[in-house]
């Protein structure tokens, strides 16, 4: 849980309700509260950073009181706000994104307050302590340039921190200054660091250490520009909106667009404010609940949660606001359903839909765990490796251009998301070598491969055999026989590998999909993991076997 600290006066005004009935609505949206020392203590989700400032608890409370219903587009309050961000991709750093809140009236000390503590607290939930997301607030006033640069600059060039009088190197900043000494060292790279700037090169913030006294924020500033820089683009984006749609709850404010303009890419349009649509089954949310509620009704609570929802055949379709990240799937929505009306209310009680209402495994881990009995039953051992793993040793079976290589790595063998399991399995084997043979080992674990500038998981399974002669047949028969147990047809097509032997392998296909590889291991692979013996391999993804398995149940092509 989060706690953050709130003036109940800054609660009773945004909200507009006594604080007795805020804090009973809190306690329907699943957070604690204490007051103390005047101020109220909320307890509140990591996976609900938009309830970390007071403009955003006031929009979730007022929609649970039904004082305001669902969320609409900010279409009337968007605007171009003119500026232009070129942003070079620092390598350590590579993203940002801004915007401007205009009509923000920093009015008090308490708003003020609560800005530094939203602001901390994203830091410390999405962005991983300023590792992955790092946010800074602007005084627009007190920019005075329209073209704004995102870049790396030498250490030598300088900037008066947030807090300071006098100008400073920017390796002085990162050495003598707590935020510094604190978060100096994420994203220094070979004498550089990464800069937000005016384009004349006055340094407004080093993220993610210190914004400059230069566009301080303090009581009287009216608008804000935001920026938001990262290792991950979505990530930038989303937090980008969380903040810029809680500051227009504020009275008279509205949004403006920053142009930013990539090294790479086509230029973007930041905030994105882009939501999404989910349509769901009124059987699904009365099963899961266990309960009785009809469309209107589930319509009403979405509502309520400030979800836009309507009925639609049976049906509810939802469109799920921006700042609502933390709604994945409909099990999500059904969780929100449950909060509207209460886990105490009389409509969640055990209905005709009781009797389904049950806990139940996911179809992949059903079909791992079928897996596992399977191949014990053709009498192999499983063993169990790190989804870490070495690129040296990647490299070695031509892996690496699949490969999803880590960049601060704590160990040097530990370098690399591994995209197969058999370069581990063939580990393995070196230290089985002087074991009885045959050895037959598998492994059931996840995957991840590049595809594109995507990270795409896998959970697969691999088996290999090693003894004094093995042959592809040796290997296929248990391949084929682990198929058919799924009632499915086994057949191969060939196939060419490095770190296979040419005319003794093939891709596996399963009622003519294709799910996999197998064969014997190179000799030359062998060589160089110094394994002795012959060793013949199968690695099929389980994820493509469950879409056959569904075809067949349905009588379609997978």
């Amino acid at each position: 849980m989060v706690t953050l600290r709130f003036r109940p006066e800054r609660l009773v005004e945004t909200t507009g309700l006594d604080l007795d009935i805020v804090e009973e609505a809190l306690f329907r949206l699943k957070c604690e509260t204490e007051l103390n020392d005047n101020y109220l203590s909320v307890e509140i989700n990591p996976d609900r950073p938009d309830m970390f400032i007071s403009e955003g608890i006031a929009r979730a409370v007022r929609g649970i009181e039904s004082i305001e219903l669902g969320w609409t587009p900010l279409d009337g309050k968007l605007r171009n706000s003119g500026l232009e961000l070129v942003n070079e991709m620092p390598e350590t750093r590579p993203y940002i994104a801004a915007a401007v809140v205009y009509n923000v009236n920093v009015d008090s000390e308490s708003f003020l307050e609560e800005l530094v503590q939203f602001q901390e607290k994203l830091h410390d939930t999405v962005g991983r302590r300023r590792r992955k997301v790092a946010i800074g607030f602007h005084d627009l006033a007190k920019v005075k340039s329209k073209r704004l640069r995102y870049s790396m600059i030498p250490l030598k060039s300088s900037m008066v921190p947030l807090g300071g009088s006098e100008p400073m190197s920017i390796a002085e900043v990162l050495r003598s200054t707590e935020q510094g000494v604190k978060y100096g060292n994420i994203s220094l790279a070979e004498g550089l660091h990464p800069a937000f700037t005016e384009d004349g090169g006055a340094v407004l913030s080093l993220p993610p250490v210190i914004n400059s006294e230069l566009t301080r924020v303090e009581v009287g500033t009216r608008d804000l520009l935001i920026d938001v820089t990262g290792t991950d683009l979505a990530s930038v984006l989303k937090v980008l909106d969380i903040i810029t749609l809680n500051l227009a709850e504020r009275r008279g404010t509205y949004i403006g667009f920053v142009r930013v303009v990539p090294r790479t890419g086509e230029p973007l349009h930041t905030p994105v404010l882009k939501s999404r649509e989910l349509s769901l089954d009124i059987n699904y949310v009365n099963r899961v609940l266990g309960t009785d509620l009809t469309v209107d009704e589930v319509t009403l609570s979405l509502l309520k949660m400030r979800h836009s929802a309507s009925p639609e055949n049976g049906h509810v379709k939802v469109t799920i606001p921006p700042f609502r990240y933390d709604i994945i799937s409909e099990i999500d929505l059904v969780e929100d359903i449950a909060m509207a009306l209460g886990y105490d209310s009389p409509k969640l009680l055990p209905s005709k839909y009781m009797n389904d209402a049950r806990g139940s495994l996911l179809d992949h881990t059903l079909l791992s765990r079928a897996a596992r009995d399977i191949m014990a039953g053709l009498g192999f051992t499983e063993v169990m490796s790190y989804i870490l793993t070495s690129s040296s040793l990647l490299r070695l079976f031509d892996m690496i251009s699949d490969t999803v290589e880590l960049k601060n790595p704590v160990q040097e063998e530990l370098d690399a998301l591994r995209p197969s399991l058999v370069p581990q399995l063939l580990q393995l084997m070196f230290f089985n070598v002087s074991k009885t043979k045959p050895v037959n080992i598998f492994e059931i674990g996840k995957t991840v491969k590049k595809i594109g500038s995507e990270a795409v998981e896998d959970l697969k399974l691999a088996a290999a055999t090693m003894d004094d002669s093995v042959s592809y047949e040796d290997i296929q028969a248990v391949a084929y026989a682990f198929i058919r147990s799924f009632g499915l047809k086994p057949s191969a097509k060939p196939l060419t590998a490095s770190w296979l032997l040419a005319g003794r392998s093939a891709s596996l296909l399963a009622n003519g999909h294709e799910i996999g590889v197998i064969g014997e291991i190179n000799p030359v692979i062998l060589d160089k993991l110094n394994v002795t013996y012959p060793v013949a391999v199968f690695e099929l993804s389980l994820t493509e076997l469950l879409k056959v398995i569904r075809a067949g149940a349905a009588g379609q092509k997978p």
